[in-house]
């Protein structure tokens, strides 16, 4: 889910211009930016790779909920971060739609137990919802929510409850106006050429998948980015690119690191990619 938010999940509104980092790469993890609550969905986008997880495609990561267990290691791990000052936000967002969790609410409890009030994304499709999920939600606040226009005349309600309880951080039509194909994940268009930094493996960022593995980014529906698991020690962690970087309309940006190397002239062009 875009909801709001490139294909890195950071607000299109924040980006900045690219810079060549002189970094070593791979990096130290120094924050879990991401924890996917569910690779499940309830709906089936072209333009998404969530319908071939949920159907079980052939090398496709698997469709779940998160454990209970593995939710609680990645506070694990993001309370290592955020004592270490390195964290200050968590987004709740993956190749699924959240909400679906049965315990969703509870984990934004136990967010606030641990926690604090430690600033929560959430970008959803607004589909299914009622006025006391919201309310419910809300009791977790400070949580920016984006609302996908996937389905507007089943989202619409969504985004008005959402703005009632001062939570809609905002809407999203990524998937026509800011569109991309997910690293050749998908058959789609791209529609913005912008030179985009990869926030992922520029700043370290990854992401709890619904199964415990910690992935590179938060695009990777095939788990071709693993970089360890929530099991693992917190602070044991490094990131760097990996098979879907080559592909990526966003910018790794780092010296002595040849992003485009082997990539097709007409992938290039595709994708609005430097050289």
């Amino acid at each position: 889910i875009s909801g709001g938010l490139r294909a890195d999940c950071v607000p299109v509104a924040q980006r900045a211009a690219l810079k060549i980092l002189k970094i070593s790469l791979p990096r130290l993890v120094p924050s879990l930016h991401q924890i996917e609550i569910t690779s499940r969905c309830n709906l089936r986008c072209s333009y998404c790779p969530s319908p071939q997880i949920v159907k079980g495609a052939d090398g496709y990561r698997p469709s779940l909920d998160i454990s209970e267990q593995h939710f609680s290691r990645a506070l694990d791990h993001v309370d290592y971060y955020a004592r270490a000052g390195t964290q200050t936000i968590i987004n709740l967002n993956g190749i699924g739609e959240s909400t679906l969790h049965p315990k969703f609410v509870d984990f934004l409890a136990e967010i606030r137990a641990r926690l604090g009030k430690i600033p929560l994304i959430l970008a959803t499709n607004g589909v299914g919802y009622d006025e006391d999920l919201v309310a419910r939600i809300a009791a977790h606040a400070p949580i920016a929510v984006w609302v996908s226009l996937h389905r507007p005349e089943k989202a619409g309600r969504a985004v008005e409850w959402f703005r009632k309880h001062d939570l809609l951080a905002g809407v999203s039509t990524d998937p026509s106006l800011n569109a991309n194909d997910w690293a050749g994940q998908v058959d789609w268009f791209h529609s913005n050429h912008t030179v985009l930094p990869c926030a992922w493996i520029r700043q370290g960022l990854v992401m709890a998948a619904s199964d415990g593995r910690l992935l590179s980014c938060c695009i990777d529906a095939k788990g071709q980015g693993v970089v360890g698991h929530v099991d693992d020690a917190p602070g044991s962690h490094r990131v760097g690119p990996y098979a879907l970087c080559g592909d990526c309309y966003q910018e790794v940006g780092v010296e002595g690191y040849d992003q485009r190397a082997g990539v097709s002239p007409q992938r290039l062009l595709k994708i609005g990619a430097r050289p």
